[in-house]
């Protein structure tokens, strides 16, 4: 019969006394074969630990890093960003703070640079004791390439993008918004004052507003919402808006993605070639009524025998000629206006010309 003292209670979570050094064992490999670089400092910052993520990210064996602490001046060789790294984590441990997500700039065995993103925090004994630090690095140097691959875009995007955060200060105001407002992003960022410059009248700032605000409220997005703002310098111009809501894993907003088109040409357009098309119909309707008014009498003439073949044929004559002329005078008209418009799609253009 086995000894009752060689288990502890399973209903508290206990396991096998003899079976102890193989917890540690286990808990042991799964350590050093994590996927993250994992470290261990004693209280004089000498290293305890250095995992097989460890040597793979940094190039440098646990063997050629235990028990010192000079590794740091390796991969952090440059004396300034060393010091400026050492500060903030010797800050953290007087002030017993855990570093979440702290980045750095790392130099490998090999001279090649990775970002890392740090976790660290204190181990202690059960009197409360410090027995030394565990940081945690994930190598996020893929991301921070394509983060910074993504910034270029956005800042370099033929369109107005702009972030604000929770509470609609602004975060990102890119060159396209620059250009467009007139607003440079040292002037704006930080703060959300610059739409009471880009609509200076209150009511219509007001009603632009409660309308985003309106669809913002019903978590909607905001689709090709057109307002009309002043510029810096002045200037009226036209943008066409969609935003967007984002927010993090557990549904709290973290702040709203805006792209603003300028469609003050196209407007512009749109409304000259509303405008011609009304010219046109009213240059028409004149002639076109005089020629179907001779016609009807014509009709009416040949109808009642009053018509010979010679009348009837001056008469189609007559007309043809007023119907030229019509085509004659469209065809001048088309041709000014795609002269007037730069902006015209080219086919419309050539319709309109040839």
């Amino acid at each position: 019969m086995q000894n009752d003292n060689q288990y502890s209670d399973k209903k508290e979570g206990k396991f096998p006394i003899e079976n102890a050094s193989i917890t540690a064992g286990f808990f042991e490999t799964l350590l050093m074969n994590a996927n993250v670089w994992i470290t261990f400092l004693d209280t004089k910052g000498c290293i305890g630990i250095w995992n097989t993520a460890g040597k793979e990210i940094t190039g440098y064996s646990e063997d050629e890093v235990r028990g010192g602490n000079e590794i740091w001046k390796k991969l952090y060789p440059d004396p300034e960003y060393r010091k400026i790294v050492t500060k903030k984590i010797e800050r953290a441990m007087k002030n017993r703070q855990k570093l979440e997500n702290f980045e750095t700039i790392i130099l490998t065995k090999y001279e090649n640079q990775k970002d890392i993103s740090w976790n660290t925090r204190e181990i202690i004994d059960k009197n409360g004791e410090i027995l030394g630090y565990i940081a945690m690095g994930r190598d996020i140097t893929e991301k921070v390439v394509l983060g910074k691959k993504f910034r270029t875009l956005l800042m370099d995007a033929n369109v107005w993008v702009a972030f604000l955060d929770s509470n609609t200060r602004i975060e990102v105001w890119n060159r396209a918004a620059e250009t467009i407002s007139g607003y440079t992003a040292d002037e704006v960022k930080g703060s959300n004052e610059v739409w009471k410059k880009l609509y200076p009248d209150p009511k219509y700032r007001k009603d632009v507003t409660e309308k985003i605000l309106d669809i913002i409220s019903a978590k909607k997005d905001l689709e090709n919402f057109e307002s009309k703002i002043t510029t810096k310098d002045g200037m009226q111009k036209i943008i066409s808006w969609n935003t967007r809501e984002l927010e993090n894993g557990n549904g709290k907003t973290l702040g709203f993605i805006m792209i603003g088109s300028d469609i003050t040409k196209e407007k512009k357009l749109q409304t000259d070639i509303i405008d011609y098309i009304g010219e046109s119909a009213m240059r028409l309707k004149n002639p076109v009524e005089v020629i179907k008014n001779n016609v009807d009498e014509l009709i009416i003439r040949l109808e009642n025998n009053e018509c010979s073949t010679e009348d009837l044929i001056l008469q189609l004559r007559i007309q043809t000629k007023n119907a030229e002329q019509i085509i004659e005078n469209l065809f001048e008209l088309n041709k000014a206006v795609s002269m007037a418009f730069e902006d015209m799609p080219p086919e419309l253009k050539r319709y309109l010309s040839e």
